[in-house]
C-alpha cells in the first residue's frame, strides 16, 4: 500500500471567519478569491502572524495564489511551526513523511507529528501512532501507537477508533478481544462508513446476543471526549466510567436543531445541524441545513467552520452562525453574546441571502444560551431576530466536538 494511503492528512485551506486581523485574508480564501488573500495575509505572515503564515504555506503548498512552490510551502510552515501552532507542525510532519517536495526524512516526519500530537492535533496523534506501530523513524512501541490511536479516537477521528478495533481484534498491543473490537468498530461506524459497518457486523457473528447487546450499549453510551472503551460497562454503567456512574448520567446529548425564518420573503426550515469549536477563543460555529448533512460534510465542518452554499451545482437552503456563546469565557450565557455573524442561504433564490455580523439588541435577542464552551461540552439556545427583510430563530441543543477547528470567531474578554 503506498505510503500516502496510511496517512490521514487533514489540510483545511480556507474558513469562514479567524481571529481578529485575518478576517479579510480567510473570507477571501473562503471565496477562492486567492489574489485577494494573499494580499490580506502576506504583511501578516511577514510580521510574523502565525496562523497567517501557515496558511501562505498552503497556498504555496497547493498553488493558490502563488505558482505552486513546495519548497516555500515548507519556509513559512516552518515559521509558523517555530511557534507553536500545531497545524503546521502536523504538516510538516506529513511533508516529510511522504517527500512532498522534499527528501523523504523519517525522523523528521517523526519529530514534527510529536509536537503536533503533543499539543493535541488528532491527524499527528494518529499518524504518530502509525509510526510507532511500524517502527518507522523510531523504535518500534505498539503500546505507545495504541496510546496515540486513543488520544485520537477519543477526539472523534474514526479511523483511529477503527484502527482500534483491529488492534482488539488481533491481539496487536492489546489483549485479543472480540467484545471491544466490536465496540471500537461500532463507535467508527457512527458515520455510517461501509468498511467499518462491515467490520463491525463481521465480528458480531463472534459474540452471543447478550454480549453484542452489552457492546452496542456500550458503544452508544460513549461521545466524543471521553476516553475510548477499554473494557465493557455492566448493566447501567457505562465502561471507563468511576464506579456507580450510570449509563444516564454519561448518556450523549442527542443535537437538536430548529431553525426557521424568512430570507427575502422565501419561507426556510432546517432540522439538521453540526457544530464547529474554535477552543482558543471559545467561539463556535453552527451550520444549519433543510437536508440531512452527511457525515463526510460534517467532519469538514468541524475542521473548517465553513459549509458551501451549494451541493452538486445545486443551491441549497442553509444558514450559518458564528459567535462567542460566553463572550470568550467558556461558560455559555445570553448576555455575553453581543454579537453573531450570520450567513444564510435559500435554494429557490440564492440571491435573498444575507452575510451580516448582527448586533444586539438591536437585531437579535438571545432567549436561552447555557452549557460549556469546551471540546465535548454541550450548548444549549436559542436565538431570534430580524434584519432587513431577513428574520430568523435558531433553536438549539447540541454536543460540542472533541476536535478544534482551524480557525474561528475571534473572542474578546
Amino acid at each position: 500500500m503506498p505510503l500516502r494511503a496510511l496517512l490521514v492528512v487533514t489540510v483545511a485551506l480556507c474558513c469562514n471567519v479567524a481571529v481578529a486581523g485575518l478576517d479579510e485574508g480567510l473570507d477571501a480564501l473562503r471565496r477562492n478569491d486567492f489574489a485577494t488573500a494573499a494580499k490580506e495575509l502576506r504583511p501578516l505572515a511577514e510580521r510574523g502572524d502565525a496562523e497567517a503564515q501557515y496558511r501562505i504555506g498552503l497556498m504555496y503548498e497547493f498553488g493558490k495564489g502563488y505558482p505552486q512552490d513546495k519548497l516555500q510551502g515548507i519556509v513559512w510552515f516552518k515559521k509558523s511551526a517555530a511557534q507553536n501552532h500545531a497545524d503546521a507542525q502536523t504538516e510538516l510532519g506529513i511533508i516529510y513523511a511522504i517527500g512532498d517536495g522534499v527528501k523523504q526524512d523519517d525522523a523528521l516526519a517523526v519529530a514534527w507529528l510529536q509536537k503536533g500530537a503533543t499539543q493535541g492535533n488528532a491527524t499527528a496523534q494518529y499518524n504518530l501512532g502509525l509510526w510507532y506501530a511500524k517502527g518507522q523513524g523510531v523504535k518500534r512501541d505498539i503500546a505507545k501507537a495504541i496510546e496515540w490511536m486513543r488520544k485520537a479516537g477519543a477526539q472523534g477521528m474514526p479511523v483511529a477508533q477503527w484502527k482500534l478495533g483491529v488492534a482488539y481484534e488481533n491481539g496487536e498491543g492489546v489483549k485479543k478481544d472480540p467484545l471491544l473490537a466490536y465496540v471500537n468498530y461500532a463507535i467508527a461506524a457512527r458515520g455510517g462508513n461501509k468498511e467499518y459497518i462491515e467490520y463491525r457486523d463481521d465480528i458480531a457473528k463472534q459474540l452471543t446476543p447478550a454480549q453484542a447487546k452489552s457492546g452496542m450499549a456500550t458503544a452508544e453510551a460513549w461521545t466524543v471526549g471521553q476516553p475510548m472503551p477499554t473494557s465493557i460497562a455492566a448493566a447501567g454503567s457505562v465502561a471507563g466510567a468511576p464506579a456507580g456512574a450510570t449509563a444516564t448520567a454519561s448518556a450523549p446529548v442527542k443535537t437538536r436543531c430548529a431553525a426557521s425564518g424568512s430570507m427575502g420573503g422565501e419561507r426556510f426550515t432546517a432540522t439538521h445541524c453540526v457544530a464547529s469549536l474554535y477552543n482558543d477563543q471559545h467561539s463556535v460555529a453552527i451550520w444549519f441545513n433543510e437536508d440531512p448533512i452527511t457525515p463526510a460534510e460534517a467532519e469538514a465542518f468541524q475542521s473548517s467552520s465553513y459549509a458551501s452554499g451549494d451541493k452538486g451545482g445545486k443551491p441549497r437552503t442553509m444558514a450559518t452562525i458564528m459567535f462567542c456563546p460566553g463572550g470568550g469565557l467558556a461558560a455559555a450565557s445570553g448576555a455575553a453574546v453581543k454579537s453573531i455573524d450570520i450567513n444564510t442561504n435559500h435554494a429557490k433564490s440564492p440571491l435573498v441571502g444575507i452575510q451580516r455580523v448582527v448586533e444586539a439588541p438591536r437585531d437579535f435577542k438571545v432567549e436561552r444560551m447555557t452549557g460549556d464552551v469546551k471540546p465535548g461540552g454541550t450548548l444549549s439556545g436559542k436565538i431570534t431576530g430580524s434584519l432587513d427583510k431577513t428574520s430568523f430563530s435558531f433553536d438549539f441543543e447540541l454536543t460540542l466536538p472533541a476536535k478544534d477547528a482551524a480557525a474561528g470567531l475571534s473572542c474578546s474578554k
